[in-house]
């Protein structure tokens, strides 16, 4: 098993460079099993939504890249799971992601300031008194 960094799936998935793209998705046709660390998972869902693209289209790629039969993800069932919530409600992939893991790290509720993530069952925003 190979693990890949955030720059390789950009590389992989953008085809923005004309000589790292065409390496990098050859690396990863090639390898037969890649594990895709969950800080990776959660840079590349950043640097899709700092280059523009949407929710939907950020779902989507991510979601493709989670079905590949080679593709391992780190704490799959969280990052699954994050993915569903992240399609349906407003925060952020990452936001998500730290309140399932949260929750199966045995935390009974994830305190948080983001009014986004304060809606999501599990989740608590502190405000002033």
């Amino acid at each position: 098993m190979i693990a890949v960094d955030t720059n390789i799936l950009v590389r992989a998935i953008l085809g923005d460079d004309p000589r790292q793209s065409p390496i990098a998705r050859k690396a990863i046709e090639n390898a037969r099993d890649i594990l895709v660390p969950i800080t990776v998972l959660i840079e590349l869902a950043w640097v899709l939504k700092s280059v523009g693209w949407t929710r939907v289209r950020i779902h989507r790629a991510l979601g493709i890249l989670a079905l590949q039969p080679t593709v391992h993800l780190d704490r799959s069932a969280e990052v699954l799971a994050a993915l569903e919530d992240f399609k349906s409600g407003p925060a952020d992939f990452a936001d998500y992601l730290a309140l399932r893991q949260a929750k199966a790290l045995g935390a009974r509720k994830l305190l948080t300031f983001d009014r986004k993530l304060a809606n999501a069952p599990g989740a608590e925003r502190l405000v002033r008194p």
